[in-house]
């Protein structure tokens, strides 16, 4: 059942829902960086997308058959969507080669940049009043990606900016999911989404080349992480539409420990007391914002409008 199909379900548990959506995709999103960081030791990242989108592509057409939609393309061209799609195809490309060279805790940290970006531009293009405390709240969490990433350091690595980049993609895509017509179903958005990660690793691939050949261990792989792909999708599109933005987007930040628990205990990676001051500043600041918009913004006492799927 849908929250448009209970109209007694109040915005709070529309809110729990997603929030609970929301973690799960981030689990679900750490372990497919794993899997893309792992498989991008033996291939080029432009095969890794191709194989990963174009088995998201297969699983979301089932899946829109079998709950009899069909595959229509006229939404693409709804201005929401075109938003949408272009942030998807930026954080794609980005994310994946940045895994193949960054370390999954520096993203996972990165990565949390995303609610702080989407207040800010919240505020610039949805017009939304955002004062002072909260744009104090915003500059103190980008210092503190500054932490995480570390500029300055003589062995800064500049792929690192690829991620600075996919949390700007991710920023964009969300917004652009929040402003999609409600008519467009969650996974017909997500069919949109696998096929362009998918021409988006072809194009990648034919600048690149040296495909291989995957053994059966390689595809058992890929088929685990298509299945986590997939359910994250899911369950990220649902949060964002179905749940306020301003409640959901804080758990975002469970990737980071998600990250960091899987960047040191799976690949060894070793995590230094200014990238920790810098998630926590970040973490800090997003908490901060998230706590003024709960004040500042009464909450409905009834939810009646949200989208099916």
């Amino acid at each position: 059942m849908t929250d448009a199909d209970n109209p007694t379900e109040t915005m709070s548990n529309a809110n729990l829902r997603s929030i609970i959506l929301m973690v799960a995709a981030m689990g679900c999103f750490t372990l497919v960086d794993l899997m893309i960081k792992l498989a991008s030791r033996t291939m080029p990242v432009g095969q890794v997308m191709v194989m990963f989108g174009g088995g998201l592509t297969v699983v979301f057409a089932c899946l829109i058959m079998i709950k009899g939609e069909t595959i229509r393309f006229a939404p693409l061209r709804q201005p929401a969507m075109l938003l949408r799609n272009a942030g998807d195809v930026l954080a794609g490309i980005t994310m994946s080669i940045a895994l193949a060279y960054v370390p999954i805790s520096i993203i996972g940290a990165v990565i949390q940049s995303v609610p702080l970006m989407l207040t800010a531009a919240a505020a610039l293009f949805l017009g939304e009043r955002v004062g002072i405390r909260r744009i104090s709240a915003i500059l103190a969490g980008f210092s503190g990606v500054l932490f995480i990433i570390q500029p300055g350091r003589s062995d800064f690595d500049l792929m690192v900016v690829l991620a600075v980049m996919a949390a700007v993609g991710l920023t964009i895509r969300d917004l652009g999911t929040k402003l999609v017509s409600r008519d467009v179903s969650t996974l017909l958005v997500s069919f949109y989404a696998s096929v362009l990660y998918t021409l988006s690793g072809s194009a990648l691939l034919l600048i690149s080349g040296g495909a291989n050949m995957p053994d059966g261990g390689t595809l058992l792989q890929f088929a685990f992480m298509i299945a986590l792909g997939a359910l994250g999708y899911i369950c990220v599109t649902n949060a964002v539409r179905v749940g306020d933005m301003s409640v959901v987007s804080p758990f975002r930040y469970s990737r980071m420990l998600f990250s960091v628990a899987v960047g040191i205990t799976i690949l060894g990676e070793e995590v230094n007391s200014m990238m920790i001051f810098g998630c926590a500043l970040t973490i800090g600041a997003g908490l901060y914002i998230w706590r003024r918009e709960l004040v500042l913004k009464p909450e409905p006492a009834v939810n009646r409008d949200r989208p099916n799927g």
